[in-house]
């Protein structure tokens, strides 16, 4: 018997993630990170019955319709990928049922503002502590770095300082959360009037507590260094001598370095210096100085390929949709008590008089961070809206909604 003259059954794997903008199919294979795009109409409204409710990603097609190559070439492409199969309906009688995945949140606060929902406390997984204000190092961006990404930072008016009891009262609070991360930064946090202070308090924390300071820092320090895991922040111009001798004062320490680089020929030297010195414990972080616009379009802007170059799981796709899973989960506060979802966003409370869980349902309520999604043009005009990452600081000191060749 011909194709053309049996009869099927279409159905549409669980793991496809499926999107239609401007009369264009866009289907993801979650598991295998394949692609399919199609203009067709009738491709578009076959694909479209298979997701209306009642049909449970399944439908019946006619194998006459194979006579047409839209059809055919389509069919042949969907199954290939594993996107989905037909099914002659001699062997299959019953309609094959498919579970499709939905969206569902139990506490959507979109749905419901007035009810955040019980158990807010386990949205928080990083706190970012600033102690205080000081720091002899003048690194040229010192007041930009930690807009982009976290960094050390100082103030050129008055050191204001965090006290051990604005500490305990965090960690007292914090201590039955699933935070992963307490990161401890400046100023130099070693210029501390009171760190010796600090440091016992933070010794039940010490598995996820992690010390920020600066290179330079580390060898202008005099004393002993403390039992805990640092992240040492490095910025050019490098020093190589202070580098070199921060290495060597840290060699019995957990240690990660941090650099920030502006330029192709940074990120030369810095794979020189992580090479020589046997640096394997590292992360490299861009820094826009609105002069490198070029470095950024050609390294960190994303095209087509950038998008599909890892598997994107169903669940990530899922999460792009309600929030920003850079931000979210993650609370900053100052050496004031000012409280931040995101030190470029407006404050959202002060950790002296407000407590933590106040903190977190307000900024569920208000958003100043963490449902921030890419739900504004261009984005909501592009298939891959919800396969790119979240929005991130780059684009707020860039001054543009998407760092993108797709949708530029």
């Amino acid at each position: 018997m011909k194709e053309s003259d049996k009869k099927f059954w279409l159905y549409i794997e669980p793991d496809v993630y499926c999107n239609i903008k401007d009369n264009k199919l866009f289907l993801y294979k979650t598991k295998n990170n394949t692609v399919i795009e199609n203009t067709s109409s009738e491709i578009i409204s076959l694909i479209q019955s298979l997701y209306e409710k009642h049909n449970l990603g399944a439908v019946y097609f006619d194998g006459e319709n194979l006579k047409n190559t839209i059809f055919s070439d389509f069919i042949d492409e969907f199954c290939r990928k594993q996107m989905g199969n037909i099914v002659d309906t001699r062997f299959v009688t019953k309609k094959p049922i498919q579970l499709m995945p939905v969206l569902n949140l139990q506490h959507d606060i979109e749905k419901n503002k007035d009810s955040v929902g019980e158990g807010i406390l386990s949205y928080l997984t990083e706190v970012n502590l600033y102690i205080n204000q000081v720091c002899l190092v003048n690194c040229h961006f010192c007041n930009d770095y930690y807009r982009q990404n976290l960094c050390c930072t100082k103030k050129n008016e008055k050191d204001e300082i965090s006290s051990v009891n604005t500490l305990k009262k965090l960690l007292e609070q914090i201590k039955y959360s699933p935070v992963s991360k307490l990161n401890i930064l400046g100023g130099n946090i070693l210029q501390h009037p009171y760190i010796k202070n600090f440091i016992p308090a933070l010794s039940d924390f010490k598995e996820f507590t992690y010390l920020w300071i600066h290179y330079k820092n580390i060898v202008i320090h005099k004393g002993d260094f403390y039992d805990f895991k640092y992240v040492i922040p490095v910025t050019f111009p490098i020093d190589k001598t202070s580098f070199t001798n921060c290495i060597s004062l840290m060699k019995d320490k957990q240690v990660s370095y941090h650099f920030f680089i502006t330029n192709k020929n940074e990120y030369h030297q810095l794979e020189q210096l992580t090479t020589e010195n046997e640096i394997k414990d590292y992360k490299i972080s861009p820094f826009y100085t609105k002069n490198n616009q070029a470095f950024f379009e050609e390294n960190i802007y994303l095209n087509k390929e950038d998008i599909f170059v890892e598997r994107i799981p169903f669940r990530k796709i899922f999460a792009h949709q309600k929030l920003n899973t850079i931000s979210f989960g993650s609370l900053t506060i100052m050496p004031d008590g000012n409280v931040y979802a995101n030190v470029n966003s407006p404050v959202i409370g002060n950790i002296k008089t407000d407590s933590i869980l106040c903190l977190i349902d307000k900024e569920m309520r208000i958003n100043t961070a963490w449902r921030k999604i890419r739900n504004k043009k261009p984005c909501n005009d592009c298939s891959y809206q919800y396969l790119c990452p979240s929005p991130s600081n780059y684009e707020l000191a860039i001054g543009k909604p998407n760092l993108c060749h797709v949708k530029p």
